[in-house]
């Protein structure tokens, strides 16, 4: 697409993924829309604005850099020539399926060998190359290999399968690239190009972040594609199952946007994508067209360049990058920092394999979202014998926020490259969030050959015990405080409640869950109490808390649950549950479509009745504030408290208590179990007659009747209460 400095600074600042405007939180696709680039890139700058503009900034200088070489290339080429042409990317493939055994080696083979053809210009189908564009035909020298160790230098296929039923759910956070929410975790971004190979939510074929986002994690950085279009064979689909999927979305992750532009699918010929020799284009191209094919921008042929690998076409049709396209991309590799670490990695080389190397993978137990009750914990471990020697010991050492280890020797039978679960001695440890470090040591009695996988971290919590009546006001400038703890099942760290100071309902601060900025369909947070210990002879508990909440629009509502666990977190019971207009506390109706913040009179008490999970249960129990995700607006919680009440005896023993008595202008009149059965309540004088009177439907009176007697003379009152199965009669004394 023809370009100049004006308009590739215009379609930087102004158009840039504009294909979803107004699509809202909730997007939905675009009619046959393939790549997901446009919608992701507006999540994630909605959700962080901070960086938008200097997002712009770096492509603004790319873009000067990119024609520069440009300039420098047409004046003297050979000055470009790079002595070791060849630019190898080692590339790790993730399938997150729930049997990910049905994408196979060869197939992840097969998709390689699609990328170093379509990449080197040496794919079979470029003979399909209409005349008319055969003089602006690429041909990199970027290639791929599978890699051939992990980061810890241990051997690999460059396969990792994870058997799991998440979805990538496109954009930040997204739950397929971390494996506390199923996925798999990122390998190290500057050795790796990291492709998750997936179901994906809404039809998508493929997405990837372009570089130099500003602010997003190592985590996110690659590509996710469909595993329907992945490769040539096995679950690869027509019409996208010659591996132009994958082509086209490291495209992206080299630079490259849509050949139209970036706008969406209905573009205008004055868009661009910074590339000069790409034709104009007003729209994205679906199926499989004959050539010549013109459109508005192009009304004569050759027209549009629908086979290029930056369109939508199918699979099929796709066959060429142009030079431009080839010289922005290898622009991007040799230029930008989140790319050209790759040009040393190491990752293709074969591993060294030691004698004797033991290694600790990952801590099975405790998991992050487990809530512990007690003070010992027995670690799991899982350990691998990554050497060629058989592994007979080895030592394992738990140490808790820094504190001498605790030492286990293990001997074991562990052939060369098995893994197995280990059992720690125990670890002793207070109440709160603790971070514990695991690794292994004199494998076989000696030094470890290498010691760059010894290693491996895991947080947990122990959950103290605490006498009811609590209550919590967020006020401690730590958070959670007073043993509180937060859990999640998200990889994103953000995603949990946290202490703010620009909203409460008193005092200083409140606990906030971000929902506004943060895109965690389905996932959830959790602000727990520490284990509630029941006083003896209560007769019911009840909790209040303080809440502020607006909804976003009419499709995107969280959802606010009060939880109970009777058995440590294990399972739980549902108190309280709102969403939609019934959690929301800003107005019946109205919206709020900026990030907020709650006023004054925006706050609301709300109660739940903690008796049936609290009362003639053995041991303790949690409540737990749990948030669930879905895009829309802030939740707020405020001065929690935990209460109990323990009833008169003659409350109890009667069914029923007048109090005070004597009284000056108010007494309180109430009943036990219930008053459902009460049917009339009559006040009468010394002389007979009534001077208060209320009558109720069955089922209808309170607990707690107050009975206001200010304007009558001191005296001795008699009290008529008609039940459903009795009468009962009483005296109260008015005072002045």
């Amino acid at each position: 697409m023809k370009t100049a400095r004006g308009i590739h600074l215009l379609w930087i600042c102004l158009t840039l993924f504009s294909c979803v405007e107004g699509l809202g939180q909730q997007a939905s696709l675009p009619t046959g829309e393939r790549c997901g680039l446009g919608i992701v890139m507006e999540k994630y700058f909605r959700q962080h604005p901070e960086y938008k503009s200097e997002f712009e900034k770096r492509q603004q200088a790319f873009q000067a850099r990119y024609e520069t070489m440009l300039r420098q290339k047409a004046a003297a080429p050979a000055l470009l020539q790079r002595a070791n042409a060849i630019m190898t990317i080692p590339v790790v493939v993730h399938i997150v399926l729930p049997d990910p055994s049905i994408v196979t080696d060869d197939q992840v083979q097969s998709e390689i060998d699609v990328l170093n053809a379509d990449y080197a210009g040496l794919n079979a189908d470029s003979t399909n190359i209409p005349p008319a564009f055969k003089g602006v035909f690429g041909k990199s020298q970027i290639r791929f290999c599978l890699a051939e160790h992990d980061p810890t230098g241990e051997s690999s296929n460059g396969i990792v399968r994870v058997s799991s039923g998440t979805v990538s759910v496109a954009g930040q956070n997204d739950p397929v690239k971390s494996s506390s929410s199923g996925g798999s975790d990122a390998w190290n971004i500057s050795k790796y190009l990291n492709i998750w190979v997936c179901d994906m939510q809404g039809g998508l074929l493929g997405y990837c972040f372009l570089p130099q986002t500003p602010g997003l994690p190592d985590a996110e950085v690659g590509v996710v594609n469909n595993y329907t279009a992945f490769g040539t064979i096995g679950t690869a689909q027509a019409p996208y199952d010659k591996g132009r999927t994958t082509t086209h979305e490291i495209g992206h992750y080299f630079n490259l946007i849509h050949i139209w532009g970036a706008s969406g699918c209905d573009a205008s010929c004055s868009d661009s994508d910074g590339v000069a020799d790409t034709p104009n284009q007003n729209a994205c191209t679906f199926g499989a067209p004959a050539f010549p094919l013109t459109d508005v921008c192009n009304t004569v042929a050759p027209g549009i360049m629908f086979m290029n690998y930056m369109d939508y076409s199918d699979d099929g049709v796709m066959c060429l990058f142009t030079q431009g396209q080839v010289d922005r991309m290898e622009t991007a590799l040799t230029t930008l920092p989140d790319r050209t670490p790759l040009l040393s990695s190491d990752g293709c080389t074969p591993a060294i394999v030691y004698n004797i190397d033991a290694s600790a993978k990952s801590v099975s137990e405790p998991g992050k979202n487990v809530i512990i009750c007690g003070n010992t914990i027995v670690p799991k471990v899982v350990i691998k014998n990554s050497g060629s020697t058989v592994l007979s010991s080895v030592k394992l050492n738990v140490s808790v926020d820094g504190q001498a280890p605790i030492s286990t020797d293990l001997n074991i039978n562990l052939a060369p490259f098995a893994e197995m679960t280990v059992s720690s001695n125990p670890v002793t440890s207070s109440g709160g969030s603790h971070t514990m470090k695991v690794y292994t040591s004199l494998p076989n009695g000696i030094a470890d050959q290498n010691a760059a996988n010894d290693t491996t971290n895991s947080v947990f919590s122990i959950s103290d015990i605490k006498l009811t009546p609590i209550t919590e006001d967020f006020e401690t400038i730590s958070f959670p405080a007073n043993f509180w703890s937060n859990g999640n099942n998200s990889s994103n760290a953000a995603f949990n409640w946290k202490r703010v100071s620009n909203a409460r309902h008193s005092g200083t601060a409140s606990a906030k869950i971000d929902n506004y900025n943060l895109n965690v369909p389905g996932g959830y947070a959790d602000l727990r109490t520490p284990q509630l210990q029941v006083p003896l002879g209560i007769d019911s508990m009840k909790m209040t808390f303080w809440l502020a909440a607006a909804l976003y629009d009419n499709n995107t509502s969280d959802t606010l649950e009060v939880l109970i666990s009777n058995d440590c977190g294990q399972t739980y019971s549902s108190a309280y549950k709102k969403w939609g207009q019934a959690l929301n506390t800003h107005g019946n109706g109205l919206f709020v479509t900026s990030d907020y913040i709650p006023i004054s009179s925006e706050w609301r008490q709300d109660t739940v009745d903690l008796t049936p999970f609290a009362l003639g249960r053995s041991g303790n129990f949690i409540v737990t504030f749990r948030d669930i995700n879905n895009y829309g607006n802030n939740i707020y919680i405020d001065d929690v408290n935990v209460r109990t009440r323990t009833l008169p005896a003659r409350l109890k023993s009667s069914g029923y208590l007048i109090s005070p008595n004597p009284f000056t202008s108010q007494f309180i009149i109430q009943n036990f179990p219930s008053a459902g059965n009460l049917k009339s309540i009559a006040i009468y004088n010394s002389v007979g007659q009534i001077v208060w009177y209320r009558t109720y439907s069955l089922g209808t009176a309170d607990n707690y009747i107050p009975v206001y007697l200010g304007n009558v003379a001191a005296g001795i009152y008699n009290v008529h209460m008609i039940y459903k199965d009795k009468v009962v009669n009483d005296r109260i004394v008015k005072m002045n």
